[in-house]
């Protein structure tokens, strides 16, 4: 494996994503700056990128607005996400957003951003210059840094470069990060959240159920692309996907499958998606979205998270 095959994941997430924006599965006016073409994806992978993107959206809304955005977010393995920007325009800032990932993917990301005005005039809205280098972009209230999230020591150097208060509530994200790290490496990165920030909340998009027929193709056909998943049957179960974040430290954890977070989804939403194309194979998106799941731990005094809020 190189670590090569995984940054590419990024690629493809970020095609899906930018195809889903075209239908009108969900909004971004901000992608389109990191995504420049893509080509049509099978309707059930644009429903299942829709689970994904607005459960997250819905997540972080919660946890901003019922901690009145006094508090802060660190997105691990961010990639070419647009969720600061996005926030931003609905006026949802946290007081600290810090973005991490390997130092190819970010410098990329900040020659983007630092070409494009629609990008960059966010980042000093609040006033104040942004320091700059080739793999490091600092704000007043956004920061991107190169880091290898399976070096905890790194991590731990690199976000203390920012103006962080580790008392505030903070949500840590890592969307389909844990699954390319050793179990090791993840429950490392899992403790040092816990440890780092008494009142947070870490939030896990990844693959589950892995041990059938469907996991074993899709374990196949990521390792034909020099892609292994170390992490991806280290918790094979919800249940296990809630012990690792007791064993973390954390104090509570829920975990749910795709389906039920479709479920708890703003029904009128839901209801305007399923509109945007003819779809008449349930059964494939059902097996797709029971493959993959939403997980937490939480600690301290942060709010809970609530799927449902009006969109």
């Amino acid at each position: 494996m190189t670590d090569e095959g995984v940054r590419t994941t990024n690629n493809d997430a970020s095609h899906c994503k930018r195809w889903c924006v075209e239908k009108g599965y969900f909004k971004d006016d901000f992608l389109r700056h990191f995504v420049h073409s893509t080509a049509a994806k099978a309707p059930e992978i644009s429903r299942g990128y829709y689970v994904r993107v607005q459960s997250v959206r819905q997540a972080v809304r919660s946890f901003l607005k019922e901690n009145h955005c006094k508090c802060q977010i660190v997105n691990m393995g961010a990639g070419s996400d647009t969720l600061f920007w996005n926030l931003t325009q609905e006026g949802l800032q946290p007081l600290a957003f810090i973005e991490l990932d390997f130092p190819q993917i970010v410098m990329k990301k900040i020659r983007t951003i630092s070409s494009k005005s629609e990008l960059n005039s966010v980042l000093s809205r609040d006033g104040g210059e942004c320091d700059v280098t080739k793999v490091t972009l600092h704000s007043s209230r956004y920061h991107l840094l190169s880091v290898d999230l399976r070096d905890k020591a790194a991590v731990n150097k690199a976000v203390n470069t920012c103006p962080l208060d580790t008392s505030l509530p903070t949500l840590v994200l890592a969307e389909c990060v844990l699954c390319y790290m050793s179990p090791a490496s993840s429950a490392e990165l899992l403790s040092w959240t816990s440890g780092t920030f008494p009142n947070s909340v870490f939030l896990n998009y990844e693959p589950c159920h892995m041990t059938d027929r469907f996991g074993s193709i899709m374990i196949d056909n990521m390792r034909s692309r020099d892609c292994e998943m170390p992490g991806i049957l280290a918790c094979p179960t919800l249940a296990d996907q809630e012990k690792r974040f007791i064993d973390a430290g954390f104090t509570s954890s829920r975990a749910i499958d795709m389906n039920e977070v479709l479920r708890q989804l703003p029904a009128e939403d839901v209801e305007r998606m399923i509109r945007l194309e003819f779809f008449d194979e349930q059964e494939i998106l059902t097996q797709l979205l029971d493959h993959y799941c939403l997980s937490w731990g939480s600690q301290g005094s942060c709010g809970s998270i609530n799927l449902s809020l009006p969109l």
